[in-house]
């Protein structure tokens, strides 16, 4: 697990499928755990109200983006309410230096936007990858760099 701290009342978890399942009462167990952890690490209140989308890729895992709401009624009654949105096969774009790992994967695109390569992996070999990923687009910010950038062959 990885977290980015964004902002006061955002962040971003990185969860490797190797680690965490794709079901929905395992995602919701497993976000208690991370709100208390980012109570614990960034000193964020947990009674508000917590808005979570959740990306799922089959080749990477889970990333949420944890976006903290503040509620005075939630802090009197002392209630965390996390409202959750899926989105099932998102798009995941990976941000790589060297185009010839685009050689180990058969099945995979490279795109060039904003002057960065970026490779889509459409197998399950992605942990041959990882080490060479600078960041990972996703949602609506993979889908404007796939519709936006250059496709290399």
């Amino acid at each position: 697990m990885k977290i980015d701290y964004v902002c006061d009342d955002k962040f971003i978890v990185y969860l490797n499928k190797l680690y965490y399942s794709f079901d929905k009462s395992t995602i919701d167990v497993c976000l208690g755990k991370i709100i208390k952890r980012l109570k614990k690490k960034y000193d964020i209140e947990i009674y508000s109200n917590f808005n979570v989308e959740c990306y799922i890729n089959d080749n990477y895992g889970i990333i949420l983006v944890i976006k903290k709401e503040y509620d005075p009624f939630s802090l009197y009654s002392k209630k965390t309410n996390i409202n959750i949105k899926f989105y099932k096969d998102a798009l995941f774009l990976y941000e790589i230096d060297d185009y010839f790992l685009k050689e180990k994967f058969k099945e995979s695109s490279i795109y060039i936007y904003k002057n960065k390569l970026y490779i889509d992996i459409k197998n399950s070999n992605i942990f041959y990858i990882l080490e060479h990923i600078k960041s990972i687009l996703f949602g609506n910010n993979a889908l404007k760099a796939k519709e936006l950038s250059k496709t290399i062959i």
